[in-house]
């Protein structure tokens, strides 16, 4: 690992190494001793900056979600108009192969399995859910005020049942048990479902 000038940068690189490794090999390959022989230092140099394997684990998750809802953000607000800005929003959760959306999907479900064990990742992951709820409720209230949009339950409902249906499709994906562009038509087809709108035959806005 290349000797950056300051602690922060230094646990950032561990961070993303830990993150690579994860993605390639699981938690079985991001061991200790794993991490500091692909960060180039030694077990001690990593413990230095995170004394224990979970701490720098619930970073690592941490690091992965903030980032994940922040793309998913940038995302919404490139497209135009309230169905485009949801089609945009639920394509992120599609994980491609290739893609970042697919390295994401495969650290978090990595890291999601420790929450019932490990507050730190619990509270992450927490923080990570009420984002995600709070952006698709924010789509689909849009949608509602712009006429597009006729739920056929609460706003809050659709939102929760619409993350869950998308983590539902993702495991799948990454499995290796359903195709990416087949969990998205069921994505868009349910979705269009709870919300009472055309996602499939409208991608590109209202």
């Amino acid at each position: 690992m290349a000797r950056p000038r300051n602690q922060e940068a230094r646990r950032q690189e561990l961070v993303r190494v830990a993150s690579h490794l994860l993605v390639e090999h699981g938690a079985a390959g991001a061991r200790l001793t794993d991490i500091a022989e692909a960060a180039g230092v030694t077990p001690a140099a990593v413990t230095y900056y995170y004394p224990s394997l979970i701490e720098l684990y619930g970073e690592t998750y941490a690091t992965a979600t903030q980032e994940y809802i922040v793309k998913r953000r940038q995302l919404v607000e490139q497209a135009d108009g309230p169905i485009a800005r949801l089609v945009a929003c639920l394509r992120l959760g599609v994980p491609e192969a290739g893609t970042s959306s697919y390295a994401a999907t495969v650290l978090l479900e990595e890291l999601s399995a420790l929450e019932s064990r490990e507050p730190d990742i619990s509270r992450s992951g927490a923080v990570f859910e009420r984002e995600q709820l709070e952006l698709f409720t924010e789509l689909i209230e849009d949608g509602i005020a712009a006429g597009l949009f006729r739920p056929v339950l609460s706003v809050a409902d659709t939102a929760r049942a619409i993350l869950s249906l998308e983590d539902g499709l993702a495991s799948p994906v990454v499995g290796d048990r359903l195709e990416a562009a087949e969990s998205m038509r069921v994505l868009l087809v349910t979705t269009g479902a709870l919300i009472g709108a055309d996602l499939l035959g409208r991608p590109s806005g209202p």
